[in-house]
């Protein structure tokens, strides 16, 4: 089940858009230290025959929903400028492959997600189109006042999403296309004030096997000065096809355009109230931490965007936030600690939820209504129960659900949420609880104390307390209060491990997540510090410059709580260097170091410094450029340098699939050895991959670490163009009986096949079967099987 909940953010983290700038196309764009994300969750619809607003409607008035403040934010058919039909003709017209597409609903309206958006004057179009047997089912939304397109996603296969190589479009002639299409689709804007994002993503968000899709990410220029708030995203494929279109909805207004801080006085504020913190910080590599260093990375309230007026910080929520330094303070021993479990056998599903009842206060009418045990997400070595309660039907909308994550052996809680879906109102607050009483300041610190020793393994010794002013402690929106902990190793603060806890006026608590990153062993003792930090703060300094732009703030739902969309005129720090803005400064090297793999990370970050010149420079530069091969810290390919069969295999997943690894693809099932390759080993997504599809056998035959030759790669490659049985077939094929070397060929039929569909070849009347293989003889195979694609009955590498 996916967790449809929005989660807090580290403070000291970056969140990662690189490769998903279609999901968070609304986002502001200084989200890059964001303290929460936008989120809007899906609720489930009864029927296709009732909109989504009657239904709700409906639902109020028999009592099970007792309300919603964002369900007052309704559409007024009086106020349609553009009417339905010509909404739908629009769409039809704008993706002519809809023209055989049926509507199957339209509704004046944006009920189903929550929080509501704020502008509801949007038609929102259900299509269905029908392919043999298969339908398919998506939905278009336009602008019910200007005409205007705001998103369409073609969710069925186009006949001309065929896999060939090279593209029909260039990336160049796409964006050409993309910008017509946005003159039709957007009429209420000059397509003069679009502005690409400046980032050339290269190909590093796309696979070189398969169809060609080309993304655009454009921001709106709004009386001169460019708004992350108003922003589109387009996808086009390489035959011109539009596969996606969206923009933002929002009817927000714009404030004034005069800065009163000049950009020069917002670049000196900014540099004078950086901040800098050194922590030991997780290096992960696929999905897992490889490594710890001693780093500095800035203090996330210091890189907030800064208000054009005041040249005070704004945190993501559009409140002022102070630019002080973090400080901490110890956490006393309480009588009432966390005692972790000696017991070897794990908990039961009932026992993990006995153990959140004793400390969460759930409605009498609550039940256990879910119990799964799984690898936990932040650490795949960690069995956890997930727990849901609820009353009714599971999961049914607009009622309030209790979940929990409980660790099956230590019998630690990791998380616990109360989820609101749709903004019902909770009874548990109308009378003052029985033999409870309302938390002062002091009483409400103390109880976020008593709590995390109780639910926290050695709080008092592992953990302090992150020193917020009194507004950020008490959410006055819900009478809440929060209070947030930091993880320490040895006197400094451990990256990614913090600790957050809600509860209400009267100490109930609300919301727990613990982020106890795992490796800690990794970490090597007393390094030696070599860049102090004022090196470091010059370094961030010089890392980012103050732009002037409009940002959205709010316009989520966290904690329970919907922050309401509004748009500033804010300074915001913009990285000179983006690839280095998504890393962290090694205190121990002073190099720039990745913490992540992320899906979209540009890999071509070192200019390789050895292929001039060299016959696969091609080849091996379309690699480079698609992050399936990378240059060393020295800029060095080694293209003579021979493979391994564990690097082919490499080589040719990151082809086809690039996030295969770091997306952690098989991390979340029961893994066990794979052809001999353990789950722990680095390469073990690649060889799950190359199983599933038949590359190699499930056995141990497997020699990852053996150096490649010329007729393994024959019979590598027979199987990837799934045409084993052909090979077999073609075994005394004359191709190979001319060479002088034949008898030293085993697998006759594979080099065959190979050599008729030109991807390996002889030499002076030789095959040179036991010719080991170089990563340039690799990269050249490689692009000889990109061309054969659309050229061969079997899809290359694909299901």
């Amino acid at each position: 089940m996916s967790k449809r909940y929005t989660r807090s953010i580290r403070r000291s983290s970056k969140v990662v858009i690189l490769g998903a700038l279609s999901c968070t196309l609304l986002m502001p764009s200084g989200l890059v230290f964001a303290d929460a994300t936008k989120v809007s969750v899906s609720v489930p619809v009864a029927s296709s025959d009732v909109s989504m607003t009657d239904q709700m409607k409906l639902r109020i008035a028999s009592g099970e929903i007792q309300g919603s403040e964002s369900t007052s934010t309704a559409a007024d058919p009086a106020k349609v400028k553009f009417a339905k039909e010509k909404a739908v003709a629009k769409v039809r017209e704008l993706f002519p492959i809809l023209q055989d597409a049926e509507v199957s609903n339209t509704t004046l309206g944006i009920t189903n997600v929550y929080p509501a958006p704020e502008n509801q004057m949007v038609w929102d179009i259900q299509w269905n189109y029908q392919i043999g047997n298969s339908g398919y089912g998506f939905n278009s939304q336009v602008d019910a006042i200007t005409g205007d397109l705001i998103s369409t996603y073609i969710s069925f296969p186009l006949e001309s999403e065929e896999s060939y190589y090279p593209p029909k479009l260039s990336k160049e002639q796409a964006l050409i296309e993309a910008k017509k299409f946005i003159a039709k689709a957007v009429t209420s804007i000059s397509v003069e004030d679009l502005k690409i994002n400046d980032v050339d993503y290269g190909y590093a968000n796309q696979a070189l096997f398969g169809p060609v899709q080309y993304s655009f990410y454009f921001t709106l220029n709004k009386n001169g000065i460019p708004s992350q708030a108003d922003a589109m995203n387009i996808s086009i494929n390489s035959n011109g096809d539009i596969m996606h279109f969206s923009k933002s909805a929002n009817a927000l207004s714009y404030p004034s355009t005069t800065a009163k801080i000049s950009e020069a006085e917002a670049n000196k504020k900014f540099k004078d109230e950086l901040d800098v913190g050194l922590y030991y910080i997780p290096i992960q590599k696929n999905n897992q931490i490889t490594d710890w260093i001693l780093g500095y990375r800035p203090d996330s309230s210091s890189t907030y965007s800064m208000d054009a007026s005041t040249g005070k910080r704004i945190s993501y929520d559009g409140t002022t936030v102070p630019s002080s330094p973090v400080t901490y303070s110890d956490i006393p021993q309480t009588k009432d600690q966390f005692i972790t479990r000696t017991n070897m056998t794990q908990l039961t599903g009932e026992e993990a939820a006995q153990l959140v009842q004793k400390i969460v206060t759930l409605p009498a009418d609550y039940k256990l209504q879910n119990q799964s045990l799984s690898k936990y997400y932040f650490n795949p070595d960690q069995q956890t129960w997930s727990l849901n309660w609820g009353k009714g039907t599971p999961y049914s909308g607009y009622q309030i659900h209790y979940s929990a994550q409980v660790d099956a052996d230590t019998g630690e809680i990791l998380e616990f949420r109360i989820d609101n879906y749709g903004g019902a109102v909770s009874n548990q607050d109308t009378t003052i609880p029985k033999g409870l009483t309302k938390l002062s300041k002091e009483s409400a610190k103390q109880r976020s104390i008593d709590l995390v020793n109780q639910l926290y393994a050695n709080a008092s010794s592992d953990l302090k307390i992150i020193n917020h002013e009194d507004s950020w402690n008490f959410i006055k929106e819900n009478n809440q209060y929060r209070y947030e902990f930091q993880r320490f190793y040895k006197g400094t603060p451990v990256g990614d491990s913090t600790v957050t806890i809600t509860f209400d006026q009267y100490g109930r608590l609300q919301s727990y997540a613990a982020y106890r990153t795992a490796g800690l062993e990794k970490i090597i003792d007393n390094p030696v510090i070599k860049v102090s930090k004022e090196e470091a703060l010059e370094s961030y300094r010089n890392l980012y410059t103050m732009k002037l732009q409009y940002s959205q703030f709010g316009g989520y739902y966290t904690g329970n709580i919907e922050i309401k969309p509004e748009i500033q005129l804010v300074y915001t720090p913009e990285p000179t260097n983006l690839i280095t803005s998504y890393q962290v400064l090694d205190a121990v090297t002073g190099k720039w170091v990745s913490q992540y793999d992320y899906m979209g990370q540009a890999t071509n970050t070192i200019t390789p410094t050895d292929l001039k010149g060299h016959s696969a420079e091609s080849a091996l530069t379309t690699l480079v450029n698609y992050g399936i091969i990378t240059p060393d810290e020295e800029g060095n390919i080694k293209p003579d340098e021979v493979i391994t069969v564990s690097d082919w295999l490499s080589m040719m997943v990151k082809s086809i699939s690039p996030y295969i690894a770091s997306q952690g693809y098989y991390n979340n099932m029961e893994n066990k050895s794979v052809a001999g390759v353990d789950p722990d080993d680095t390469i073990y997504n690649v060889v799950s991959f190359a199983v599933e599809r038949q590359w190699i056998k499930n056995d141990n035959s497997f020699q990852p670490d053996k150096e490649l030759t010329k007729e393994q790669l024959a019979v590598l490659l027979t199987s990837i163009v799934n045409y084993e049985k052909m090979a077999s077939h073609i075994q005394s094929d004359t191709s190979v009986s001319q060479f002088s070397d034949a008898q030293a060929i085993s697998n006759k039929g594979a080099v065959a096949l190979t050599l008729k569909l030109g991807l390996l070849e002889g030499e002076n009347g030789k095959f040179n079967p036991q010719q080991t293989i170089t990563k340039a003889q690799a990269a050249t195979v490689i692009m000889k099987l990109v061309t054969l694609q659309g050229k061969t009955d079997q899809m290359i590498g694909q299901y």
